[in-house]
């Protein structure tokens, strides 16, 4: 609402006067005139006025300066002065506090009157307003027009383009809303921006750049509980129109919130029905196996292609007792679907469970498909998003799909324990794990490993002899004392001195094929950091 400074220097008095410091704020709106002849008159202020005064009721400079300081700080858009009946001039001390504070000071002739000044503005200002108002109420008209027909979302830009003159686009991080196809190349807004919009709720002016050049803009918000999801960016505007683009946008972003919404409504519920088939293809023994197929024809499901069972955890927690996001469902599945479209994915106990269809089955190539993922998401959805992957081994058939799930189930599970685990742990390489990882908890593993490798560990924070380091060094280099003392820094006489030692605490011998056997499942045992 309002009238600019430049604006207003083009009517009634202020024709007459002239700017003497502050002449970058010409942009600044000015939504009332007041004018000041009281010494108490900032307790009045609201901002955006333009205020007349002589000065007869701030006689001293002190009083003055603390003047300039008090109208800058509640935004006071300028301050018209007449001095020749009280100051004869104005002090150079106010010009310079005026121009330090960026506060416009214009100097009133002594032929001009304050009506000269106040009636013209007054009435500018009240007619913007019902011309500001007309505007606001066609376009909410032709927006809540495109609402109601079923507009999409490329609808709402044309429409924006229309009311507001200038190039409009749109940005969503939902993966499912179609946007429109961009011929210029836009830069992201910051993480800092984001925030503050997500805060304020409301349109704000930034710099963004396009094509590498930047740009005034007006962005507004698009929020779904509170949250933001995207948002409309009008580049460019008039300042003469600002007020107008605001509510334009603040308008639209409130019906791309509805069509948003309504659009992720359609999405989770067919995220749902995925959900519900893979539940369906791996837990349900009683629903016949060529109705399983013929309902997953909808999802690129092919019964004779290999396919391996993929169980994700994500790096950030979610709520107890809640399945994983659906936003950040959808968000893997759109950006897994760009390299590998037919891969199925959605959410199963507190996992993300993806089937992946496997094309090359050779060990290493599969392996660098499975890491490329991984990092793929890690890269594309979130900052290390994947806190914990398990990967079951390649079958065809739903059978041997039900098998790959319990196998990757086991292998996120054993991967959480073992202590030199990667993200990534693959069933196919857990070895003994496989048979450890059904004991944990029992009482029998924690004999056992009390009794073996368990007294190597309680005899090494006593003695300090290392006994654990050079057992695993020992197996580690196939029990070969020449390597072992190498990569130990010891001499082979003292490798053999702990080996003896090792045999008189725990009793098992390495040189005995049993004893080997009972201390190398102590060390697997230990490596489960139970």
């Amino acid at each position: 609402m309002g009238i600019t400074l430049e604006n207003a220097m083009k009517i009634g008095g202020l024709k007459e006067c002239r700017i003497l410091v502050g002449g970058e704020g010409l942009s600044k709106n000015i939504n009332n005139v007041t004018i000041m002849e009281v010494p108490d008159v900032t307790r009045w202020l609201k901002g955006k006025e333009l205020l007349i005064t002589s000065f007869f009721a701030k006689n001293e400079p002190s009083d003055q300066r603390r003047f300039i300081q008090q109208l800058s700080a509640i935004n006071t858009s300028a301050l018209a002065i007449k001095p020749y009946h009280y100051l004869g001039e104005i002090p150079a001390f106010i010009l310079e506090e005026a121009e330090k504070f960026g506060l416009p000071i214009i100097e009133i002739p002594e032929k001009v009157s304050y009506l000269d000044i106040l009636s013209p503005v007054m009435s500018a200002i009240f007619n913007d307003k019902a011309l500001l108002q007309d505007d606001m109420e066609q376009a909410h008209k032709i927006l809540r027009e495109v609402s109601i027909n079923g507009g999409k979302v490329n609808d709402f830009i044309e429409a924006l383009e229309f009311l507001t003159k200038r190039t409009v686009t749109l940005e969503s991080w939902l993966p499912f809303i179609n946007l429109p196809n961009l011929n210029v190349e836009i830069t992201s807004i910051t993480e800092e921006e984001m925030r503050e919009l997500e805060l304020i709720k409301h349109p704000i002016r930034f710099k963004r750049k396009c094509n590498g050049e930047e740009f005034p803009c007006i962005v507004a918000p698009i929020l779904l509980d509170g949250v933001m999801y995207g948002c409309v960016t009008s580049w460019g505007y008039r300042m003469e129109n600002l007020q107008l683009d605001i509510s334009i946008l603040e308008q639209a972003s409130v019906f791309l919130s509805l069509e948003f919404l309504r659009l992720k409504v359609k999405h989770d519920v067919e995220q749902q029905y995925k959900n519900d088939f893979i539940q369906e293809l791996l837990f349900n023994n009683s629903m016949n196996f060529q109705d399983l197929i013929e309902k997953g024809k909808k999802y690129q499901f092919d019964n004779d292609t290999m396919y391996t069972c993929m169980l994700i955890t994500t790096g950030h927690k979610e709520h107890k007792n809640k399945n994983v996001d659906a936003t950040k469902i959808s968000r893997v599945d759109y950006m897994i679907r760009q390299q590998w479209p037919d891969a199925i994915i959605g959410n199963i106990r507190d996992y993300i469970c993806i089937i992946f269809p496997v094309h090359d089955s050779t060990k290493t190539a599969w392996k660098e498909q499975c890491n490329a993922l991984c990092n793929y998401l890690n890269a594309y959805v979130e900052r290390q998003f994947v806190s914990r992957m398990g990967v079951g081994l390649t079958h065809a058939g739903i059978t041997g799909l039900r098998e790959s799930f319990i196998q990757a189930e086991h292998a996120l599970k054993l991967g959480s324990y073992l202590i030199r685990s990667n993200t990534i742990t693959f069933y196919e390489d857990l070895g003994v794990y496989r048979l450890l990882g059904e004991m944990i908890g029992s009482k029998e593993l924690t004999e056992f490993f009390s009794k073996t490798v368990g007294k190597l560990i309680a005899y090494d924070e006593s003695h300090h002899l290392k006994l654990l380091e050079t057992l695993e060094a020992y197996f580690k280099h196939n029990e070969n004392l020449k390597e072992t003392a190498h990569f130990l820094f010891i001499h082979v006489n003292t490798l053999k001195y702990r080996i003896r030692k090792i045999a008189s605490i725990t009793g098992y011998s390495l040189h005995d094929t049993d004893g080997k056997m009972m201390l190398y499942l102590g060390l697997k045992i230990n490596e489960l950091s139970i």
